[in-house]
């Protein structure tokens, strides 16, 4: 099978701009989507995807597997993601008042659905850790087959690797996010509990 883009990764690695181009506008939307999948906000899918190309740009002369181009997009936009969550802080919903009896704290309330949207919120962040805690190559497969809907076959395609390997890496990468997971579950069950 031809990879359609072997030709426009080797004109772009001679510094043919054009040709680089070519390469963002075929797979600008996938890495955004992907990015987004992860972060689960659209800016900052924006601004990583854009990170995504700049380093992809600086980083083509050393790639050597021209044909694996779209799989090494897709494991710089997962890295520059899972150094973002390093970075970032947790963000505050609590606000205090200062009053003679000393500070009041609030919780603000937007209605009654609130504590079921930021439950959901919250589950989906710790899956969206999990994922991007995983190792490299098991969060590429993952990533590229649960939220992509990429085959498994096509996916050997793009990371240039056997079937057996994308499977395993599969199935190791499903146990550590069952793991992980899992204990996030059991806290929630005993947290419900009490």
């Amino acid at each position: 099978m031809i990879n359609p883009d072997a030709a426009l990764v080797e004109q772009a690695k001679r510094g043919d701009q054009q040709a680089f181009a070519a390469l963002y506008q075929r797979h600008q939307k996938p890495v955004y989507s992907l990015i987004r999948h992860l972060t689960g906000d659209d800016e900052v899918a924006a601004d990583l995807t854009q990170d995504t190309f700049v380093k992809a740009w600086h980083g083509l002369p050393r790639l050597r597997a021209t044909h694996a181009f779209a799989g090494w997009l897709r494991i710089i936009a997962t890295n520059l993601v899972r150094d973002k969550s390093r970075r970032r802080r947790p963000e505050s919903t609590i606000t205090e008042n200062t009053t003679e009896d000393g500070p009041e704290f609030e919780i603000a309330d937007d209605g009654p659905h609130l504590h079921d949207q930021y439950a959901t919120r919250l589950q989906q962040q710790r899956i969206r850790e999990a994922v991007v805690r995983l190792p490299e190559p098991q969060r590429a497969v993952i990533v590229m087959h649960h939220l992509e809907d990429v085959p498994v076959a096509e996916i050997a395609v793009q990371l240039a690797i056997p079937l057996g390997t994308v499977l395993s890496r599969l199935a190791r990468g499903r146990e550590a996010l069952r793991r992980r997971l899992g204990l996030y579950v059991a806290q929630e069950r005993e947290n419900d509990e009490m």
